[in-house]
């Protein structure tokens, strides 16, 4: 395990002392709600569809895929958006896990899932494997390591670094990797970091391919001490989208769970600013909850 894309440890002291302080001392101020875009469906044809936070589904050639899915509240924390499509109508032949925690990984919206597609494919972080043993046939739950790939559905996946770390239990510290992935087919590359702090892996991921759309989370950044280690700040998620090289820029992993102490509103505010200072703004694309994204047509699918 490479220490260049496992984020440092935040000592307990350091946590408890974020918590009292925030405890006694914030105060909420008045939010813009998020828009949400209800679909009384899933869409159609090739398109990518923003569930909230972290959660994206999508369809790539005939192949749906969920990636992060959580379609409820966590333990913690409750969800502050609706989910903009009937959970029920939900299905993947593919699921694809970023990371082990828990707004990553809810693991009672993915045994739902299971259910109502018993087909469907897990492609998770090696060491994954710990947490859906009994629940999913071994050979139906991929893992992999950083760069490693897998065929699946007539997709190609890859596990890309990232900059983070993984914990779900007391005792299960880094013991499953964590990354983000590179979905290709013949006409499209899409890149879904996960949950990441910035780092050279970004352009270490533009080395090997040629990103059409990039998903990228601009969320949970404060209190700075300890979130810089772990999050990318909207600024960081602009230059991470340059060192990607990709065509277009969709921000994520806000607005959904009060994980951090900036308001839920910000970093949207924040990014919106930003972007319209971009050599060209029409390349960051920001989704309402629910909208539909229709892929590109041409492709610029590389690997190596």
């Amino acid at each position: 395990m490479s220490d260049r894309y496992t984020s440092p440890r935040i000592s307990l002291t350091a946590i408890l002392k974020w918590q009292l302080t925030k405890r006694f001392t914030q105060r909420r101020l008045p939010e813009t709600p998020m828009a949400v875009e209800s679909q009384k469906e899933l869409p159609e044809g090739e398109c990518a569809l923003w569930l909230g936070h972290a959660s994206v589904w999508m369809r790539v050639g005939e192949t749906t895929v969920a990636i992060d899915p959580v379609l409820g509240d966590i333990p913690m924390y409750r969800r502050h958006i609706p989910l903009p499509v009937p959970r029920e109508q939900l299905h993947a032949d593919l699921i694809l896990i970023t990371h082990a925690h828990y707004d990553h990984f809810d693991k009672p919206s993915v045994l739902e899932m299971l259910k109502r597609n018993p087909e469907t494919i897990i492609v998770a972080p090696l060491g994954f494997w710990r947490y859906m043993k009994g629940r999913i046939a071994r050979e139906r739950c991929f893992e992999l390591e950083w760069w490693e790939s897998v065929m699946a559905g007539g997709l190609f996946i890859t596990l890309t670094p990232a900059r983070h770390w993984s914990k779900r239990t007391l005792l299960d510290t880094n013991k499953a990797l964590w990354g983000g992935y590179i979905i290709q087919n013949g006409d499209h590359t899409v890149f879904h970091s996960g949950d990441t702090a910035y780092g050279e892996h970004f352009a270490e991921i533009a080395e090997r391919f040629a990103i059409d759309e990039a998903f990228l989370p601009i969320g949970a950044y404060r209190p700075e001490a300890i979130m810089k280690h772990n999050h990318l700040n909207p600024p960081e998620a602009i230059r991470a989208f340059h060192d990607l090289g990709a065509s277009t820029l969709i921000p994520i992993h806000y607005g959904t769970f009060r994980l951090s102490d900036e308001p839920m509103d910000e970093p949207l505010q924040w990014f919106s600013e930003l972007a319209g200072r971009m050599e060209n703004p029409h390349t960051a694309r920001v989704l309402r909850v629910g909208e539909v994204y229709r892929f590109k047509t041409t492709s610029t699918a590389r690997s190596t």
